[in-house]
């Protein structure tokens, strides 16, 4: 279900709060980039509307698989956070930039995306769209480059994405993980979130692991762990 969306819509939470929650929560963009999302929240929020929404799962990178794995058991909990961020940030369209070649995952998107619409007539637009299978569009503005029609390659900066992204509008870029974890911190507060990690970072990270350990998968860790605390504690050497 959708809980958590319909009570911040139906005015039980407030905006700015809201906003302070994700900025307290030390959530950061699990893409690779590491932008802090309550930041970037604020950013966008502050600029002229229309506003639009890139999500980012081009999970292209070797060894990769943990949007997939999350993605295929709990999608309502990435979509829960995509529409928490959207109602926040006051997004007028949103665009899901899925890997190509996973197929079985967009029919399953597609199926819910139809049931989200139906639900919540008022929501914004979502658009799935399919990447082209460039490695490079993993990159955000590379990644708007190709919703856009173009070849896939990264711009310079400035102006960034917050100011000037999707067809020249202040766009919100995120990853899927980073909106995975979105409505977890609306529900349970920012100091749960704020209170795992280590070596001086907050919060909670994911990893793909494969090959030569006794336990390979995604596994759930404390931001900041080192390679060789992951290897000995999550994957039993």
């Amino acid at each position: 279900g959708y809980q958590t969306y319909l009570a911040v819509q139906s005015g039980a939470r407030d905006i700015e709060a809201t906003i302070k929650e994700m900025e307290s929560s030390g959530l950061r963009g699990l893409g690779g980039a590491g932008f802090p999302a309550g930041r970037k929240w604020r950013i966008v929020r502050g600029e002229m509307a229309p506003r639009l929404m890139a999500v980012n799962i081009d999970e292209g990178e070797p060894g990769t698989f943990k949007d997939r794995f999350y993605l295929e058991r709990e999608p309502h909990r990435f979509l829960e956070g995509m529409l928490i961020a959207a109602w926040a940030v006051g997004i007028g369209k949103i665009y899901v930039y899925l890997r190509d070649e996973y197929a079985g995952l967009r029919a399953l998107l597609a199926e819910e995306l139809d049931a989200l619409r139906a639900a919540f007539p008022q929501a914004p637009e979502i658009e799935l769209r399919r990447g082209a299978g460039a490695y490079v569009c993993g990159e955000e503005s590379a990644m708007i480059e190709s919703i856009e029609g173009k070849r896939g390659q990264p711009r310079l900066r400035p102006p960034f994405v917050a100011e000037v992204g999707l067809f020249g509008r202040p766009t919100l870029e995120h990853n899927m993980e980073t909106l995975y974890w979105v409505r977890e911190i609306v529900e349970r507060g920012a100091g749960w979130f704020a209170s795992q990690g280590r070596h001086g970072r907050k919060g909670l990270r994911s990893f793909s692991v494969s090959g030569r350990v006794a336990k390979p998968g995604v596994h759930l860790t404390p931001a900041g762990i080192t390679l060789r605390e992951l290897i000995d504690e999550f994957c039993e050497g």
